[in-house]
């Protein structure tokens, strides 16, 4: 099985300590048993995520196919370094390239729930949890490397060969009231394994677990 969590023991030792919040989603406790139904694009499924087309705003285009970050050598999304991404995630890092056709600069906002979809079916699609600005300047060409939260735990993470595609901004019930409660939240480099491990939960059973929930209702206020 592919994990789209990193160092996750570590995340929940560090973040489950205490809760300081209301719990994210009500529910069963960690003897729940998933009913193995997932929504489109997530888990196990190979189908389409269900949602809306993001909008981008008039002359700005992004390339297609988006390929697969290669953070040692990111030749391909203009030498940007790991620490010129936005977003958070660890086994969904692709290279966005933008078309400015507008002459002037672009403030573009991603919002939490948007999915970039993967063209093969054995690797992960990934979503953004947090609403993601990014500044676009007046150049016909900019590169982007962007983070993501993996959907299909099973599947095999981005890779610089793998081919992407802009998805929709999904609303699933669930996913959309973790996204509002971490739209208060600051997560980081040091933090995300335990969103990512929530994500997980969702897209595996429609389900967070208490000792997740734990974890994100231990996350810093912005």
């Amino acid at each position: 099985m592919k994990t789209c969590v990193a160092g996750l023991a570590l995340a929940l030792t560090l973040f489950a300590a205490q809760a300081c919040a209301a719990p994210v989603t009500d529910g069963q406790d960690e003897d729940y048993v998933a009913d193995g139904n997932t929504w489109p694009g997530m888990g196990a499924s190979e189908s389409a995520p269900e949602g809306e087309a993001l909008q981008l705003p008039p002359g700005l285009e992004i390339e297609a196919p988006i390929m697969g970050y290669n953070s040692s050598d990111p030749t391909d999304c203009d030498a940007k370094y790991e620490d010129a991404a936005v977003g958070q995630g660890e086994l969904v890092r692709l290279c966005l390239v933008f078309r400015n056709r507008t002459g002037r600069p672009i403030r573009l906002e991603l919002p939490p729930g948007l999915m970039f979809v993967s063209r093969s079916r054995d690797v992960q699609n990934g979503v953004l949890a947090q609403l993601v600005a990014i500044e676009i300047p007046a150049s016909p060409r900019f590169a982007q490397p962007i983070f993501l939260y993996c959907t299909n735990s099973d599947f095999d993470g981005s890779s610089p060969e793998q081919a992407y595609d802009v998805g929709p901004v999904v609303s699933y019930p669930e996913m959309k009231k973790l996204f509002e409660f971490l739209s208060t939240k600051r997560v980081d480099s040091t933090n995300f394994p335990i969103v990512a491990q929530a994500i997980t939960d969702l897209t595996d059973s429609k389900h967070i677990y208490s000792l997740t929930r734990e974890g994100l209702d231990a996350l810093p206020d912005l």
